[in-house]
């Protein structure tokens, strides 16, 4: 069944997997090929959509990959003399990974610590370099900065190795998955129904367009009842939930749709338990973060489907690659051993015809 396709494997597990996705490839068709050469620009802030999606489908997650920020941050002197301590500590703790929980100070080995009293040293010495409290004997300087910084820098040490997070924002992610898991327009992907099966953080490797591809799905639904699979995913934005058809475009959202559901569908062709399948039209979940009790379902219909995969031109006259096409550009990169140039450009020896300027 549809569940024998689900790569059961750790998320990092999934992202090391040497083959290319959703991500790599709207990354191309925003920034170039020479993003297939390790250079990538991270435009948008993911934190929030991925805390709200963890909330939902992986709640597992959230002790060990997140950290609430629970203290008032402190200003001024001691906090720039706390954070050069802790750069210092995650400095250290990076040039001897291989004995987790120690830092090398000078030539001796230390224990981590969340006590600035064991960083006294460390505290008096970037006073020191930064010019401050420079009329204070040691003992003050480090007084003044451990009654003002001494929870933020436990904190700050409780949260190593994780996302932090603003207590503004967990409330919000809260709000925002509670909302996803009891609006009545939603709420349909959380709850048991008979003859529904629901996966979440579904991963997969297929064969599209010849090259193998990855992705992982928030939400794949299955109606056995009447052998409907609707494969779904959730997004946050900041943009309204009217104007999604505008983030879409922006954030290349209908690749996803497109490399996704065929995948589905490949599957399902050749599964024989899944025979007499289908695979629904996309369905993508978004929530604005300026209202996040109004969640609104777009579906991807037939047309736009075709377009992900071919490539089109929008309303706006601007020109978008398709699946297909983006793969190529791959598959291509790849067999030359890593190019700076599409095969057009490289072929005819680094020109390019100004001929996108005007509408015709």
């Amino acid at each position: 069944m549809i569940d024998d396709h689900n790569l059961k494997i750790p998320e990092q597990e999934y992202r090391d997997l040497a083959v290319p996705s959703y991500s790599l490839l709207a990354s191309v068709s925003k920034q170039g090929v020479d993003v297939f050469n390790g250079v990538k620009n991270d435009f948008f802030q993911l934190k929030f959509g991925s805390l709200v999606d963890d909330i939902c489908f992986e709640p597992s997650k959230l002790v060990n990959y997140y950290h609430g920020e629970a203290v008032k941050m402190p200003s001024g002197n001691p906090k720039t003399i706390v954070d050069e301590v802790l750069a210092n500590i995650n400095g250290q703790i990076g040039e001897n990974e291989s004995e987790p929980g120690f830092a090398l100070v000078k030539t001796r080995k230390r224990k981590i610590s969340g006590d600035l009293n064991q960083y006294k040293t460390e505290v008096i010495s970037a006073a020191r370099k930064q010019k401050v409290y420079e009329k204070y004997n040691e003992d003050k300087i480090f007084n003044t900065v451990y009654d003002k910084a001494n929870l933020y820098f436990s904190d700050r040490m409780k949260s190593r190795g994780k996302v932090l997070i603003k207590p503004q924002m967990w409330e919000m992610a809260i709000e925002a998955a509670n909302t996803l898991k009891t609006h009545d327009f939603t709420k349909i992907y959380f709850e048991d129904t008979p003859g529904i099966q629901l996966i979440y953080q579904y991963k997969f490797v297929q064969i599209v367009n010849g090259i193998k591809v990855k992705g992982m799905l928030d939400c794949l639904v299955i109606d056995h009842e009447n052998k409907t699979i609707y494969p779904v995913d959730l997004k946050t934005g900041e943009s309204p939930v009217e104007m999604f058809d505008e983030v879409m475009l922006l954030h290349k959202y209908y690749l996803q749709a497109s490399l996704y559901r065929t995948a589905i569908q490949q599957i399902v062709a050749n599964d024989t338990d899944l025979k007499g399948y289908s695979v629904s039209m996309f369905e993508f979940v978004y929530l604005s973060k300026m209202n996040v009790n109004k969640p609104l379902i777009w579906i991807v219909p037939e047309e736009l489907h075709e377009a992900g995969m071919n490539g089109f031109t929008d309303r706006f006259g601007f020109k978008h690659k398709g699946i297909n096409e983006l793969l190529d550009m791959y598959q291509y990169n790849k067999s030359v051993g890593g190019c700076s140039y599409e095969k057009e450009v490289f072929n005819n020896e680094g020109r390019k015809f100004l001929s996108n300027l005007i509408m015709k």
